[in-house]
């Protein structure tokens, strides 16, 4: 039976929003973020990233951060439906 590839979270890139560093995790971090917010991993894949709203080269003083994650496409990827008349 096929059964789908997990992509590991702990893989996932990782930016400041702010700085645009990048931003590295202790082990285990990314998976845990991801499963307290509900994504499956399997919803993941290699263009996918995490961008934080700050980090401690340019926010020193904080000590939580918001993660947000994005998958990044190209214009290929996009499916666009051209319609009307030239």
């Amino acid at each position: 039976m096929f059964k789908p590839k997990c992509f590991n979270p702990e893989l996932l890139y990782v930016e400041c929003g702010r700085c645009g560093s990048p931003v590295i995790w202790e082990k285990g971090r990314a998976s845990l973020l991801l499963k307290e917010a509900g994504i499956d991993p399997l919803e993941l894949d290699a263009r996918c990233l995490l961008v934080t709203d700050a980090c401690p080269m340019c926010s020193s003083k904080r000590k939580q951060y918001t993660v947000q994650i994005f998958r990044v496409s190209t214009v290929n990827d996009q499916h666009f439906q051209l319609i009307g008349n030239a």
